[in-house]
């Protein structure tokens, strides 16, 4: 038998605590239903090769600098928002300082390549220069990839990194939004390829409720910071359960679980298993999720696949789960906070919300043989001949 043809994929960090390192992990899952995937990243103190679960990762023990990440992000964002046209404002210092730090360190990339001769480059994120320019300077011919990750819609139609998007054979994508702003970025608009994800709802989740709210009505609140923390989502979720006394508001922090009713507060540790909080999405009235993962909100996602509907940021990822999959309602202050969560008791505007958002999100991110077919489709890998099993399958949305 003739030895399975090898992908490379190049990821500046290899880790699942994000939405882009999670996504990044799925499409990599779906990759290695077809063939053996090589994980190429420059993360780790020294060089090492590891085997994670059926990837084999290359740590070239040259990492990133944050703080030169932090840069080019701040650097992109400042010239985004004083410039109608960006393109004007990149001369060649601004380039160089987009870069400085970024590309050297992809160097090791190109040794590794020449001795894995894939058949295939995967290059998670827009932004990662360095990593195309390590493809080039192995075999300017190679063909190339991208998982967009792109997380800020800015970023992802910034000059400086239209070279990776037009370099790439296809380019995935997550969410309508971040699939509609590569119209104008592409030469080539057909190269776009909505992939979704391989999320799913746990039909154990309502088998049986949360043992600390029963079957009573109840708003979920995500602030995804600690009780004490001063930020706004904390404000937030202070606000919404001080204006709405007379309903039982759940508000999960990271460090503590509280559900509030009629000025009193049963308190418990925070929820750190996720058959917790997927419970807890499933019996809720509506998720309120006031700072939504910023590539796809995985959360809002999760909570309408429970037929759960959601309340968002009207300037978050989120938001068009609820508008175009009409799956909620967004607010812009905590007043229209406070109506949107009110909303949600009207049976009727829940029920609404909770069938159409229900369809939306199994049609476009709850389905993992779906999403494996789009992937292996992007990358020209026939899915017939992919072969994936069960099993593997199964092993996506870990």
């Amino acid at each position: 038998m003739s030895p399975r043809p090898v992908a490379a994929l190049l990821v500046a960090h290899w880790d699942s605590d994000t939405e882009e390192g999670w996504l990044t992990r799925q499409v990599a899952g779906a990759v290695a239903c077809g063939v053996d995937v090589h994980v190429v990243t420059p993360d780790r103190g020294q060089a090492d090769v590891r085997v994670d679960g059926v990837f084999s990762v290359h740590y070239l023990g040259t990492p990133l600098d944050e703080l030169a990440e932090l840069r080019r992000d701040l650097l992109v964002q400042g010239v985004s928002a004083t410039a109608t046209r960006p393109e004007q404002l990149l001369d060649d210092v601004v380039t160089n300082l987009l870069d400085q730090d970024l590309i050297a360190p992809w160097d090791g990339t190109t040794e590794v390549l020449a001795e894995l001769r894939p058949s295939l480059v995967v290059i998670a994120d827009h932004r990662n220069v360095g990593a195309m320019t390590a493809v080039d300077r192995y075999d300017p011919t190679t063909a190339i990839n991208l998982v967009s990750l792109g997380s800020s819609l800015d970023s992802l139609a910034f000059p400086h990194f239209r070279r990776l998007c037009n370099r790439s054979r296809s380019v995935l994508t997550v969410t309508r939004s971040e699939h509609d702003a590569l119209i104008g970025v592409l030469d080539r608009p057909e190269l776009r390829h909505l992939v979704g994800t391989p999320l799913s709802a746990n039909p154990s989740a309502r088998t049986e409720p949360d043992q600390r709210l029963g079957d009573s009505d109840y708003v979920l609140v995500l602030t995804h910071a600690d009780s004490k923390n001063g930020s706004r989502e904390v404000e937030l979720a202070q606000f919404l359960r001080t204006a709405a006394p007379e309903r039982r508001v759940a508000i999960v922090y990271n460090d503590a679980f509280v559900v509030w009713h009629r000025g009193r507060a049963v308190k418990g540790g925070p929820i750190e298993r996720s058959s917790d909080m997927a419970r807890l999405m499933a019996w809720a009235r509506a998720t309120v999720d006031l700072r939504p993962g910023r590539l796809f909100a995985r959360r809002c996602v999760e909570s309408l696949l429970y037929g759960t509907p959601i309340v968002v940021p009207y300037d978050s990822r989120a938001r068009e789960h609820a508008e175009i999959g009409r799956g909620g309602l967004w607010f812009d202050n905590p007043a229209e906070l406070t109506w949107c969560v009110e909303a949600m008791f009207d049976p009727g505007t829940r029920a609404s919300f909770s069938a159409q958002g229900q369809a939306y999100a199994d049609r476009e991110f709850g389905s993992t043989d779906q999403f494996i077919e789009r992937v292996l489709a992007a990358c020209a890998l026939e899915p017939e001949a992919a072969g994936h099993s069960d099993s593997e399958s199964a092993s996506l949305t870990g």
